[in-house]
């Protein structure tokens, strides 16, 4: 398993969520750094390693034939899910490192690439949010959650396939809002990382509304003023 201790913490946390014996897309692949070390540790039967970026594309190929995987990873260049086709048979995805809107957009323009897949694993530096509402419209159930911290927090969001009424049932004993907002598996466990994170998000935040408060284009900004402090409020309420 050396190769997997040789990831980030962040990359490990996704890589603990791959089945053992996956086919996987590893979806902006960057150096394919995950697969590669998956494929090392045994952990996968097939991959396709996808970017959108001719650099990283090159790389990617290069750290594959490197490893000696070149039959077992499919190295691949463009964008989102269109680099997967069926004969891949994927079952998992994992898509990090990127904002959550454009994970959102990958997946909804995807969509007839998901028949096949069991798990989704995904780890957006930001918005979170978005992607735990896209998840809950589009009937994955979400099953865990995780938080690590590095140079800033990431949280890894792992959704599978359920009967249609199972869904919902991680959101069944939250505020609807602050499921989406903060994680309902994450509220369940409150880590330490979990409150830091939003300690710090508070700070920030309070700090902003100090600053509009002292502008003089008040009348300008007062609907956004109201919905810093409704977000301030909640952080209080969920780490107090």
């Amino acid at each position: 398993m050396k190769q997997l201790h040789q990831l980030s913490l962040r990359l490990q946390t996704i890589a603990r969520e791959v089945p053992k014996g996956s086919r996987l897309a590893d979806i902006g692949t960057d150096h394919a750094q995950l697969p590669v070390a998956l494929m090392g540790a045994g952990r996968l039967s097939y991959a396709v390693a996808s970017d959108a970026k001719a650099g990283p594309f090159q790389t990617a190929l290069r750290n594959v034939e490197a490893a000696g995987f070149s039959d077992s990873i499919s190295v691949r260049h463009g964008e989102g899910l269109q680099t997967v086709g069926a004969s891949d048979r994927i079952d998992s995805i994992t898509i990090a490192g990127m904002g959550g809107s454009l994970i959102t957009e990958m997946l909804s323009k995807g969509a007839n690439k998901l028949e096949p897949v069991q798990r989704l694993i995904l780890q957006p530096n930001v918005a979170a949010d978005t992607v735990r509402k896209w998840l809950y419209d589009s009937g994955w159930t979400l099953v865990t959650e995780e938080i690590v911290q590095e140079e800033q927090f990431y949280e890894v969001l792992i959704a599978e396939k359920e009967a249609a009424e199972d869904h919902r049932h991680a959101y069944k004993y939250q505020n609807w809002e602050d499921a989406i907002l903060f994680g309902p598996k994450l509220l369940e466990k409150k880590s330490e990382v979990f409150q830091l994170k939003w300690e710090q998000e508070l700070a920030h935040l309070e700090r902003v509304l100090q600053q509009m408060d002292a502008s003089l284009q008040r009348t300008e900004i007062g609907e956004e003023r109201e919905r810093i402090k409704n977000r301030i409020k909640r952080i209080r309420e969920v780490i107090k």
